[in-house]
């Protein structure tokens, strides 16, 4: 049983059923836990998976998991790459990774990683949390609690290996099961999208002739071959495409033949540890919920890898829908609350799986004019490109997942006193919050690790609060005892004591990167996962009051 496995409620055995102990799920389960929300989480595997499958873990990535302090561990134990190497017909060019666009970051590098290290980072925590993941258990059937409600919950058939059958009654069901998923098939949720025609060959290999710690790149008129910097259990993660036609199985001499093919016979590889085929497809599910049943990960989307974004995409649906479901557990989520993971997380996982599609053709197609921007263009552009900062810039931040936003998310508001969006600085409603280097109690802190928290931080920014704001919030909005915070952000010296609800941002980095004055007062309120949830400007606090009693299901808007 889980950790937490509090719910109250006789009708349900427990608030949510997680199928599925990959990344995704198991940060899901991570921040349920956060919120002392009953969960159980189950998967078919009777051990945890040993192939390295996913490497690469973003910035964004590492900010989401930060408050659960996975974020460093996750950065500590994996390998950073700093560089691109892109091989062409005429030149080696070489790309500095990362290094423009994420200043406001405290990663600040594309990490690599085995997915068996992230699982066991992320067990390890749900274990000092004593929750236990229950293995060898696979869901066979959903059905729902009530025909005629949607919403009423779900009973889970699950085949248990050591003990036969168990049925589990939940107020909410994700499924976090892959791209193969019983969930959705159970949910009947369309899956719409194609294949591609091409075999993938994965390895984690040793290769000698290369610069280490370096992302290597080789297009040619054949396609592409990559090498990322693993470091464990191999030092080298290839990826290549098996020629059209061939079915001989995949063995070291298949990878050196590869090699020599992109590389000239430039490369040695030895001592593979894993060498795996797989065929790609790009397909995403047409909704992310059918009422208690939600998507995550592959289950609701699948891509390309090429861009390193499946993993990463899969791990922000957990922590987007996490706090959703904690909080309608509780009674505190609006029915529109709950219905918005739909809303804001689809959009991002089409659009992963459209821009990864393009580049993956790029990357692949041998016909004569489709592969002209990989021959032709890229030589002839790609040092003009990257010698472009603002490009570059943005790339980087596109790449790093740190500029998705929910601006057009019915769950983010702007104060009527505020400037319309193109006319305001700083982050709007919807964007993730940036971070800054700030004083806490005479101590060196992030602006994140103050104000992300398991529940809603408001942040009164700038000059004239009453002293007794953060009491007159959490006096009107009672309900959300324990999961609303309210912290000040003011400038200052660092040789001036400030009280434990007193951010100081010294250096006026932290101003400069939301847009703030020191001489207006502005107010934010910051959701669970690190996104701007309302903003206005002035001292006005009835506004962020009836947003947060709207949004938490309040009877009635708080007043002061």
């Amino acid at each position: 049983m889980a950790a937490h496995d509090n719910s109250a409620d006789p009708s349900f055995d427990v608030d949510v059923l997680i199928v599925g102990a990959g990344p995704t799920g198991l940060a899901l389960a991570a921040q349920l836990s956060a919120f002392g929300a009953s969960f159980r989480i189950i998967d078919r595997r009777q051990t945890p998976g040993t192939e390295s499958r996913a490497i690469a873990i973003q910035p964004r990535t590492l900010e989401a998991l930060r408050p659960f302090g996975i974020g460093d561990e996750l950065a500590a134990a994996g390998h950073p790459a700093r560089q691109l190497q892109l091989h062409l017909p005429e030149e080696t060019l070489n790309v500095d990774l990362f290094d423009s666009g994420l200043e406001d970051s405290a990663y600040r590098q594309l990490l690599f990683l085995s997915q068996t290290e992230t699982e066991r980072i992320l067990t390890q925590y749900l274990l000092s949390r004593r929750v236990r993941i229950e293995r060898g258990a696979e869901l066979q059937d959903l059905e729902r609690l009530d025909p005629e409600d949607p919403f009423a919950g779900m009973e889970a058939k699950i085949q248990r290996m050591d003990r036969g059958i168990e049925r589990i009654r939940a107020r909410y069901v994700v499924g976090a099961d892959g791209a193969n998923s019983t969930v959705r098939a159970k949910a009947g949720m369309d899956w719409r999208g194609t294949a591609y025609p091409d075999t993938f060959i994965l390895a984690d290999v040793e290769v000698d002739g290369v610069e280490p710690d370096t992302v290597h790149s080789y297009p040619t008129e054949d396609g592409f071959l990559f090498l990322f910097p693993l470091g464990g259990p191999a030092t080298w993660r290839m990826i290549g495409i098996k020629p059209r036609g061939d079915n001989s199985p995949t063995t070291l001499e298949t990878l050196q033949k590869l090699a020599d093919t992109f590389t000239r016979g430039e490369l040695q590889v030895r001592d593979p540890q894993w060498i795996s085929t797989f065929r790609l497809s790009h397909q995403v599910a047409e909704y992310f919920q059918r009422g208690s049943v939600f998507l995550a990960g592959d289950a609701a989307h699948v891509h390309s890898p090429v861009a390193a974004q499946g993993m990463n995409t899969g791990i922000q649906d957990a922590l987007n829908l996490g706090w959703k479901l904690a909080l309608g557990s509780r009674g505190l989520a609006s029915d529109d609350l709950i219905d918005s993971y739909d809303a804001e997380r689809r959009p991002v996982g089409r659009d992963v799986v459209s821009a990864t599609d393009r580049i993956f053709k790029l990357a692949t197609s041998r016909s004569g004019l489709a592969k002209l921007p990989r021959t032709k263009l890229l030589p002839a552009l790609a040092p003009k490109v990257m010698d472009w900062d603002g490009l570059r810039s943005r790339l980087f931040r596109t790449m790093s997942q740190l500029n998705v936003n929910y601006r057009g998310s019915d769950m983010v508001q702007s104060g009527t006193s505020r400037l319309p969006g193109l006319l305001a600085s700083g982050p709007r409603p919807g964007d993730r919050m940036p971070d800054a280097d700030v004083i806490h109690q005479g101590r060196e802190r992030r602006l994140q690790d103050l104000a992300v928290a398991p529940g809603f931080t408001v942040l009164l920014c700038g000059p004239g609060w009453p002293q007794d704001a953060a009491e007159q919030i959490q006096a009107s909005l009672p309900r959300l005892a324990g999961l609303l915070h309210v912290k000040q952000l003011m400038t200052g010296s660092s040789l001036i004591a400030g009280g434990p609800g007193i951010i100081q941002d010294v250096s006026g980095l932290a101003f400069h990167r939301l847009g703030l004055s020191s001489r207006r007062p502005e107010l934010l309120v910051i959701r669970p996962d690190g996104y701007v949830g309302y903003r206005t400007a002035g001292r006005d606090l009835s506004g962020a009051l009836s947003y947060l009693a709207d949004l938490t299901a309040a009877a009635e808007p708080a007043r002061v």
